[in-house]
């Protein structure tokens, strides 16, 4: 016993070093992704999400535990949590600290932090009851716990929250040899808090249960058992994602969860270079000792252990993968995808690399126990090992401010006070997930809610509603009284936080006369409240109800009842100043004036795409080829015959080269109109995409 309390200090002590100097700055810090990876902005904006889950599960559940899905986030869309992972299985550990603290920092990093202790105490006991070596069962926990591939997800705890995989092996291997009421007991909650931890990391739970399934069984016959109690145990934790399914199930219904079904993987060199870096070869090298050479470790449990490997790193391969090299046979991921529900929404078949991870460093416990065989004085070795491992990639984590006390929050402790619980949005909005500026706001938003729980419109996650762009686009045009009035009639807006500091000037000096409409209620530097004062939301039961009944399609009218039945006339008129030049590869916005000069209203206040008008950019080569194409650009209005709206379109830029750059109207399911018979509404220019490095020469 003083072994393993030892063993779990040091764990700690190399959890604490391995996150230094995150831990002398829990509530006021956090790991700065936007330093540690060249996609660090997404990584950044996916924290402020998880920090904003982890925080709302604790208010959800000690306020409203029935609405728990209906997160204050993305008003007035339902189930906003079903739009990304739910973190439930968490909530032992974030609940009572947020509930305490109110802190959404401290929350994440607490439970981050003990999160990361407990995968490798159960990793350490896993591997000890196994080869009833210590110092062994100490370098596979170092192995497992502080890999690359862990450790630099300080981050990305919706894809590292994979802490109770070992003690679920543990008790399922304890079960099938002595099936006692306690150990199924326990092994039923540890599935269960461990599938509750996300959606995606249930299925990887579930491949891992599956590898090992025929080890467990042929365990359970050496102790003259069935094996059905360990089943039963493992099924009776997994129920619990039949009721947090349910609202995944109504997003995929609604359209909001899409399918990847030709999901992009790595390949088979990148994939094997993935699990060197994430374990590193000599450890790789010790597994395989264990797998060949560990005879005191029965033979079946070290074939099930392969197996886990095998089967994660053939799913981390995706969908694309034989099963059989050189055949066209669908792969396990293939074919999960086909027969699991669920699965195929999977984006990242990388995950599923944790599964080698794990067997690998499993096994290399066995392998340096293998190598030792109890000798005193070689018992040093796995230490020295494991101090190696945790050392190998020991540097300063590097930290970013997030200010939830003082003057920096001031507008959200006036909202939490005088808010009535009102639908907020606050300005600029994010438009495009390359919204660099905008897209790191909204992250701040979701976290300053946590401090007020007004619904908020502004949002970010991994799949948004239809909804958000259509309002933010609205958004993206106030204070212009037509966009203030119907963003007021699609939802019950009551509050207007306006940070001016992130505006463009002209959006600023915009905002000096204030808004009709608009009553500035709080002032606090940069940053000022209004308060919408008239009656709102008379369009907002429509717009709920497009968000969750099924699209009839062309016989569907838009909110203000306009068809978006195909067209008969397509005759536009659009006016826009396009740029001679552009930086090959960044994203950019176009402003165009938009004109209906034919003789039917455009559909264009929907949250349905089907018949919607919307604008478009494309990019034609010098051989007259589409090489790149944009993001509809929405009118977020029915625009009537005469009338006109000012509108912008959003496209990455291509490959440097000369190209002719097109904008036009398109309603969607029957084309561009310029294509069609009579058709107009098209604007071109010749366009030289430039190099980043000609127009930002290096510093010399």
């Amino acid at each position: 016993m003083r072994g393993r309390a030892w063993a779990a200090l040091a764990l700690a002590a190399a959890v604490g070093w391995s996150a230094w100097p995150l831990p002398r700055a829990l509530a006021t810090h956090v790991v700065d992704p936007v330093r540690l990876s060249p996609a660090g902005l997404w990584g950044r904006v996916d924290l402020d999400l998880l920090l904003w889950i982890l925080a709302w599960d604790a208010h959800a559940l000690a306020t409203a535990p029935a609405a728990l899905f209906q997160g204050n986030i993305l008003y007035p869309a339902p189930d906003a949590l079903a739009s990304s992972e739910h973190l439930l299985g968490l909530a032992p550990v974030a609940a009572p600290v947020f509930l305490a603290s109110g802190n959404a920092v401290l929350t994440y990093n607490v439970t981050v932090l003990i999160t990361v202790l407990v995968t490798a105490v159960v990793t350490f006991a896993l591997v000890r009851h196994w080869t009833g070596d210590g110092p062994a069962a100490f370098l596979a926990a170092a192995a497992f716990t502080f890999s690359p591939m862990n450790i630099h997800g300080w981050a990305r705890l919706h894809a590292t929250a994979v802490h109770l995989f070992p003690l679920v092996l543990l008790l399922a291997w304890r079960a099938a040899g002595a099936p006692r009421p306690r150990t199924l007991a326990l092994l039923a909650l540890a599935v269960a808090l461990q599938c509750l931890a996300g959606m995606y990391v249930s299925y990887e739970l579930l491949a891992l249960v599956a590898a090992m399934a025929p080890a467990l069984w042929w365990e359970a016959l050496r102790h003259r058992r069935s094996g059905l109690a360990v089943a039963a145990a493992l099924a009776a934790g997994a129920l619990v994602l039949v009721p947090v399914g349910i609202p995944y199930l109504r997003a995929r219904s609604a359209g909001i969860l899409p399918e990847y079904g030709a999901v992009l993987a790595e390949g088979l060199a990148p994939t094997l270079a993935r699990l060197g870096d994430a374990l590193t070869w000599p450890v790789v090298a010790l597994g395989l000792l264990g797998a060949l050479g560990a005879r005191r470790v029965p033979w079946h449990l070290r074939a099930g252990l392969c197996l886990v490997a095998v089967v994660g790193f053939a799913l981390a391969l995706g969908p694309a993968a034989p099963l059989v090299p050189g055949t066209d046979l669908p792969g396990l991921y293939a074919l999960a995808a086909r027969v699991v529900p669920g699965f195929a929404g999977m984006r990242a078949p990388i995950r599923f690399l944790v599964l080698p991870l794990l067997s690998l460093a499993v096994l290399a416990g066995m392998g340096a126990a293998a190598i030792t065989g109890g000798r005193r004085w070689a018992r040093g070795l796995p230490l020295a090992a494991a101090a190696l491992v945790i050392h190998a990639d020991a540097r300063p984590v590097p930290l970013a401010p997030v200010l939830l006390e003082g003057s920096d929050v001031a507008a959200y402790r006036w909202l939490a006070e005088h808010g009535e619980h009102g639908p907020t949005l606050e300005l600029p909005v994010f438009l495009s997930a390359m919204d660099g500026e905008q897209l790191l706001a909204t992250g701040r938003y979701m976290v300053a809610s946590t401090l007020h729980w007004n619904p908020l419109l502004n949002g970010y996650t991994g799949y948004t509603p239809p909804s958000y762009p259509l309002l933010a686009t609205l958004a993206q045009r106030l204070p212009d009284p037509t966009a203030l009035a119907d963003l007021c009639a699609l939802v019950a807006l009551r509050w207007l936080v306006v940070h001016q500091a992130g505006l463009l000037p002209a959006e600023r000096a915009a905002w000096e006369g204030g808004g009709a409409g608009l009553a500035r209620a709080a002032t606090f530097g940069d940053e000022v409240i209004y308060r919408i004062d008239r009656r709102c939301g008379g369009l907002e039961p429509a717009l709920r109800r497009e968000l969750v009944e099924p699209d009839p399609g062309p016989d569907g009218p838009t909110l203000r009842g306009v068809s978006r039945a195909p067209l008969a006339d397509f005759r536009g008129e659009l006016r826009a100043r396009l740029p001679d030049a552009v930086v090959s590869g960044l994203h950019g916005w176009f402003a165009v004036t938009v004109s209906n000069t034919g003789s039917a209203p455009w559909p264009g206040l929907t949250a349905r795409a089907r018949g919607r008008v919307v604008l478009q950019a494309r990019w034609r080569d010098a051989a007259g080829a589409v090489a790149l194409a944009g993001e509809p650009g929405l009118l977020a209005r029915d625009l009537a015959p005469g009338e006109s709206v000012e509108a912008r379109v959003g496209s990455m830029t291509p490959r440097p080269g000369s190209y002719t750059l097109e904008i036009g109207l398109l309603q969607d399911g029957v084309g561009w109109f310029a294509e069609q018979p009579g058709g107009t509404g098209l604007v071109t220019a010749t366009v030289r995409a430039r190099p980043w490095e000609e127009v930002y020469p290096p510093k010399r």
